[in-house]
């Protein structure tokens, strides 16, 4: 008698078993494609860089009243047109994906701080300290560049 009903309880036991197992079983994990830039993302980039490409042509102006000692054409650049480029910088940096932004927002940073410098050098009509200053503004600048998508990606 006891084979009977080890017999009819063996079924129900591996049922219940198999039901346990199955209910804690993940789901398989959706695989998430990478995130990419919508094509209003990409047109607001792109106004964008129109404008501080535009102003970062000022670099060239700059360069030139440095070494011609022109400070006040040289704090006029930095508080007009590269300060308005500094500001399209930061709102592009908004439109950027969440693992660009950080590094744009560094060199955005960077870039005030150069700009700074140059301004200080400019006070003093310090020329050494206003190239040095510039140069290192040009850097972090190409560096900001490369780090925006193109407008056919996507």
């Amino acid at each position: 008698m006891t084979a009977f009903r080890l017999k009819n309880w063996l079924p129900l036991v591996l049922g219940l078993i198999a039901v346990v197992l199955v209910s804690c079983g993940a789901p398989p994990a959706a695989i998430q494609p990478p995130p990419t830039y919508t094509p209003e993302q990409l047109t607001r980039i792109d106004d964008y860089l129109m404008g501080i490409e535009a102003n970062a042509q000022r670099f060239a102006e700059l360069e030139q009243d440095i070494a011609t000692g022109d400070w006040q054409d040289v704090q006029g650049i930095m508080r007009g047109p590269l300060g308005a480029m500094l500001q399209d910088m930061r709102f592009l940096n908004r439109n950027l994906l969440p693992k660009d932004q950080p590094i744009a927002t560094k060199l955005t940073r960077s870039l005030f701080d150069h700009f700074v410098d140059i301004d200080q050098a400019a006070d003093s009509k310090n020329t050494i300290a206003a190239q040095k200053g510039l140069s290192a503004a040009e850097q972090d600048f190409e560096l900001y560049l490369k780090l925006m998508p193109l407008a056919d990606a996507s």
